[in-house]
Order: structure tokens, then C-alpha cells, then sequence
């Protein structure tokens, strides 16, 4: 009874943000449009049936709070420092695609990290390597010296720690024991 309970809910609640995108879509809220949103809506509910996935993790809020702040921070500082680039078109840029392991997290967990990534300017995800649970990342700019290299892979590596602390398993969190920020854990 509770499972069927849960799959209602959760068709009702994906059913009114359907409609909901369909009403701003439209951009009026007339009743010819939440109608027709609730329809399109109900019809893609039942056409595309929701697949149950298996549990790949728990969202903790404070640890996801740090994240996206620390997120935002990054997207600034990231912003400033391609503007100054794109400023200085005399400055040499040294460009270079990183090899950074992860370990092996989940395939949610990778997507997130992947797509962080993506979204910060000066780096693009180019290779998710599923099976060596490693990310091939383009820097735009990695410095001079390998030391630039050990930065970049150090400051994915913080954003994947953050990830996991956020919304990884148990399983992934046992995994940062070793990691030397892992006495900072939520």
C-alpha cells in the first residue's frame, strides 16, 4: 500500500510540474493553458512510465548547502579569472587535458560532478571513463609547471569530495576516510 501511495505522489507531483512548465512555457496562466498542461502533463505520465532506480545515495542538506556554496564561490572566482584572460590577450595560455581519478562513485554522482565541471568556465568535462572511474577534464589555463596540473586535479578532487559528502552512499563516504579533509565530514 505505501509503494502505491509513493508512485501516486510522485505522478501528481511530476503531472504539476508539467504543467507548470507547460503554463510558463506559454507564458500565461489562462485555463486553456494549466488544462492543457495537466493533459500533456497526465498523457507523458502515462506514456513514459518512471522507472524505479535502485538507491544510490541520500541527499544531506547542510553538506548539500556547502556544496552549492561552495559551487557558487568557484563560478565567481572562475568568471574573474577568464575575464582577466580574455582582458590580457598578450598573456600565453597553456592548455591541457587533465586526467583526474575519482573513486568510483556512483553514476549519479559522476554526472554531477561531470556537469560542476562543465558549468565552470576555463573547464569542460570531455570523457567520463566509467570503467577506471576517471574524468578527462580541458583546462583552459592550468599554469606553469606540472604544479599547475596537481592544482586542477586537487580542486576537482574537492568538488568530488563535496559531492559526495552531499549526495553520495554510505559506501562513497567510507571511501574519503583517507582522504586528509575527511576530518571536516557532516
Amino acid at each position: 500500500m505505501k509503494g502505491h501511495v509513493a508512485r501516486l505522489t510522485a505522478h501528481l507531483t511530476l503531472v504539476g510540474w508539467l504543467a507548470l512548465v507547460w503554463v510558463g512555457l506559454w507564458g500565461s496562466a489562462s485555463p486553456a493553458n494549466v488544462l492543457g498542461g495537466l493533459a500533456v502533463g497526465v498523457g507523458l505520465v502515462l506514456l513514459l512510465p518512471l522507472t524505479s532506480l535502485p538507491p544510490q545515495g541520500n541527499v544531506r542538506p547542510l553538506a548539500l548547502l556547502h556544496f552549492v556554496g561552495f559551487f557558487a564561490v568557484d563560478l565567481v572566482r572562475a568568471n574573474l579569472r577568464v575575464v582577466a584572460q580574455v582582458l590580457r590577450p598578450r598573456l600565453r595560455l597553456r592548455q591541457a587535458v587533465v586526467a583526474v581519478p575519482v573513486r568510483g562513485a556512483s553514476d549519479r554522482l559522476l554526472t554531477l560532478l561531470a556537469n560542476a565541471i562543465s558549468l565552470t568556465p576555463g573547464t569542460l568535462t570531455l570523457e567520463v571513463d566509467r570503467p577506471r572511474s576517471t574524468l578527462y577534464v580541458h583546462v583552459l589555463d592550468v599554469g606553469d609547471g606540472p604544479e599547475g596540473v596537481e592544482r586542477v586535479r586537487a580542486s576537482i578532487l574537492r568538488v568530488e569530495r563535496l559531492a559526495i559528502l552531499a549526495v553520495g552512499s554510505e559506501e562513497s563516504r567510507r571511501g574519503l576516510t583517507g582522504d586528509a579533509g575527511a576530518g571536516a565530514r557532516r
